[in-house]
């Protein structure tokens, strides 16, 4: 009878444990997922301005090279 009291002390811990998962996840999944959107966006706007910057980069180099080739010429 030990035996039984325990598998059933267990299984009722389990079935409460498992209904207060339901009622906790639920806004925490939430919070997870509406901080990775948040992640996802600081991400691509960081990568949108490296290449804006890499192309405002590469064409002030393309025109100071341009410019040194003609005095050179």
């Amino acid at each position: 009878m030990k035996f039984a009291a325990g598998v059933t002390v267990t299984g009722v811990l389990s079935l409460l444990l498992l209904e207060a998962l339901k009622v906790v996840l639920v806004p925490v999944s939430a919070w997870l997922l509406g901080f990775l959107v948040i992640v996802v966006k600081v991400v691509l706007i960081v990568l949108v301005l490296v290449v804006v910057a890499a192309v405002i980069g590469g064409g002030v180099w393309i025109y100071k090279r341009g410019q040194k080739s003609s005095v050179e010429a």
